[in-house]
């Protein structure tokens, strides 16, 4: 895990604001691209970020996390976190982004599990002052969210990433 190496795919996407009486919008993070041979090696993670109508921006970051021999999800060291990616204003109804890891393939009697952990801040700047988080919360990779966006392939929601040799 050491040797693990990220890329950066701060991809976002907007959505239109809700209309009145439509499912208030949550925050989720999946794994949406898994060793695939259009992508080998590598855990793309997705997240999507409710807005709450106020002048506030959102802002995302990645980190990659791996299950260790002991049972227990560490991060990746070094590479293994992304900055902190700005996902759009917070009047919209919600805003996707995401974050791809490259890792150095696993040796051939290894193989990594992975997960994604998604730290999600809102911010606001009032004149004269600096800007500062007004509210923080993180979220685990989970499945079963098909609109993620940029998936390998196109759909694909996972909880967690297995990288073989």
């Amino acid at each position: 895990m050491k040797r693990a190496t990220a890329i950066g795919l701060g991809v976002v996407a907007a959505v239109a604001v809700a209309p009145a009486g439509a499912a208030k919008p949550q925050a989720w993070a999946t794994v949406n691209i898994c060793d695939t041979p259009g992508h080998p090696n590598q855990m793309g993670v997705r997240a999507n970020m409710p807005g709450n109508g106020k002048r506030q921006k959102m802002y995302m970051r990645f980190r990659a996390q791996f299950f260790s021999a002991d049972g227990k999800w560490e991060d990746v060291k070094g590479p293994g976190l992304s900055r902190w990616i700005y996902a759009g204003s917070a009047r919209l109804a919600n805003r996707q982004a995401g974050y791809t890891f490259s890792f150095s393939p696993p040796s051939r009697s290894t193989r990594f599990v992975l997960r994604g952990l998604v730290a999600f801040e809102y911010r606001e700047k009032k004149k004269g002052e600096r800007e500062r988080v007004v509210r923080r919360f993180r979220k685990n990779t989970k499945g079963g969210y098909p609109l993620a966006r940029g998936g390998d392939p196109p759909g694909y929601s996972n909880g967690v990433c297995e990288i073989r040799p």
